[in-house]
């Protein structure tokens, strides 16, 4: 399991810089709230693609920081779902989308930022 998480790191890091590299000149913004998303994500990756019924206390956790400093700082809500979009996206195997929607009632919180297999971070 654990090289399984390696290589979808190393998949998504490739994905993540790429498209970065093509962002505008708000790069840094976008690189530190990302770095925020893929710090935390990762702990809900068994959850997120099958392996386990519910999500870890650490995963809830980092989900319900992210949600406190989404709310708490302009722009970053739509920050945070766009790093999610890209995360979501570039995993093999894909993540489950119907967990990607139960997270956050899983983690027992109301995200001010969305999580989907589908969403729009434009709105």
């Amino acid at each position: 399991m654990a090289l399984r998480h390696i290589g979808l790191l190393t998949i998504f890091f490739l994905l993540v810089s790429d498209h970065l590299a093509m962002a505008n000149n708000n790069n840094q913004l976008i690189v530190s709230s990302c770095q925020l998303v893929f710090d935390s994500v990762p702990y809900c990756f068994d959850y997120l693609m099958g392996d386990y019924f519910k999500p870890s206390n650490k995963c809830c956790n980092h989900v319900k920081k992210l949600n406190m400093i989404a709310k708490h700082r302009k722009g970053n809500a739509q920050r945070f779902c766009f790093c999610i979009e890209i995360m979501t996206k570039g995993t093999q195997p894909p993540m489950i989308a119907s967990r990607i929607q139960q997270l956050p009632i899983r983690c027992n919180t109301h995200l001010s930022f969305p999580i989907s297999d589908s969403m729009d971070c434009s709105k």
